[in-house]
């Protein structure tokens, strides 16, 4: 990963900034939930502050978010660049199949820093901000959402080789498409999209039980939460009840940052070893 640690130093100013716009976006997202049950509250006593507050943050939310999407395009469309020249000027000799290929998956290191990157840093911002509210409100809940991490973990421990496995034979097949191609052989094209469909089909059939999995994890403990919580509670308002539920729920959904994280991290390791050559 220090190639994309060097990227980001490079343009360490650049993506602060997007960083930046993203982070309030985010936190005031996260604020939503909290705002929403007083809104509810106030609304069946025909009191409006929450409203306005609602109404406010929704409209500063979208404003940051412009910002970002307008900003953040013009920056990693510029990195991209830099790096399929680089990699252009330095393998002149290499053949075209393997270029082609290397340069568009390059653009996948693009994807970590535009995608992945604000991602994780949303992740990150809504699993402390959102325990934080369930541990304010009922800390036997926040225990409970904090032991869903060990199953979580279990099931990324349990298919992280097979998911490493398959990206690796998948990014080796695609280097070899324009060759194949190239060729107009209807017998070695025909072989080659149909070794292509089985490896596709092997990485959903991994992804699918790793997801299936998760969220059974997910759907279980949010089940478990919201009972203990509306049991624990006395005197609950409907506003209180939707603002843990939305949290408990936005807590899970984040914890779901640790399978795409490893499946990101295999698939960047090995475009970076390939690049690198």
């Amino acid at each position: 990963m220090k190639y994309i640690y060097n990227i980001a130093k490079e343009y360490k100013y650049e993506l602060i900034l997007i960083y930046f716009y993203m982070f309030v976006a985010q936190f005031l997202f996260l604020l939503e939930p909290y705002v929403l049950g007083k809104m509810i509250d106030g609304l069946l006593h025909k009191e409006y502050f929450w409203t306005y507050c609602f109404i406010g943050i929704a409209i500063f939310q979208n404003i940051f978010i412009y910002k970002r999407m307008v900003f953040d395009t013009k920056i990693y469309t510029r990195i991209y660049n830099n790096i399929v020249l680089k990699y252009l000027k330095r393998e002149k000799d290499a053949e075209s199949s393997s270029k082609i290929a290397r340069t568009e998956l390059s653009s996948h290191l693009i994807n970590f820093l535009e995608d992945e990157m604000h991602y994780y840093i949303m992740a990150i911002i809504t699993v402390f901000g959102s325990l934080f509210f369930i541990f304010l409100e009922n800390p036997i809940v926040g225990f409970v959402v904090l032991a869903s991490i060990v199953p979580i973990c279990l099931i990324v421990y349990s298919l992280y080789k097979k998911i490493a496995q398959g990206t690796k034979v998948a990014h080796s097949h695609y280097e070899q498409k324009i060759s194949i191609l190239s060729e107009n052989d209807d017998t070695k094209i025909d072989t080659f999209f149909k070794r292509r469909r089985k490896i596709l089909i092997y990485q959903s059939t991994i992804q699918g039980k790793n997801w299936t999995a998760l969220n059974l994890t997910k759907g279980v403990f949010l089940i478990l939460a919201i009972v203990i919580f509306t049991h624990s509670s006395i005197n609950l308002s409907q506003g209180q009840a939707v603002s843990m539920y939305a949290y408990v729920n936005q807590f899970l959904i984040s914890l779901m940052s640790i399978p795409v994280g490893v499946e990101m991290f295999t698939r960047l390791k090995d475009i970076i070893s390939r690049i690198k050559e």
